[in-house]
């Protein structure tokens, strides 16, 4: 990924450690971020959910997060998708997010994986242990 503005700074945040303090750089980043003039903020329940979600896996503020916002674009990485995955109790797959980074395109997926009533469609029963996930046979 190649970053779209670059900010000149005399230091870096550092870490107790010496390391750069990557969760105060995104926060200074987005201080200093003059590309969110036109920010739109999130319109649906869903879209709000979600950008409630990139939040807390991002470690930056809610109200940073607009519809159109890029996931990776904000620091978003491999592995915080799949930790958005799971905060999304897997309602979505890392190939969805990949493929979809943008928050309003996200929730527009999400919002035709539910149904009407606001829940998840019901996923497949478990299968017992001790049986076949295909042919519910035991083994034996």
């Amino acid at each position: 990924m190649v970053p779209t503005t670059f900010h000149w700074r005399n230091s870096l945040p550092l870490t107790d450690n010496g390391k750069i303090d990557r969760k105060a750089l995104t926060a200074v980043a987005a201080e200093l971020d003059v590309a969110e003039q036109n920010h739109e903020g999130p319109n649906t329940a869903t879209e709000h959910r979600l950008a409630a979600a990139w939040a807390e896996v991002l470690g930056i503020p809610k109200d940073q997060i607009g519809r159109r916002h890029h996931f990776f674009d904000l620091g978003g990485t491999s592995l915080s998708a799949l930790k958005l995955a799971i905060a999304l109790n897997r309602a979505v797959s890392f190939k969805d997010l990949a493929a979809r980074p943008i928050l309003a395109e996200q929730a527009a997926l999400l919002e035709r994986r539910f149904d009407g009533e606001g829940g998840v469609r019901a996923a497949p029963a478990p299968v017992p242990s001790g049986r076949c996930a295909t042919t519910g046979t035991t083994a034996a």
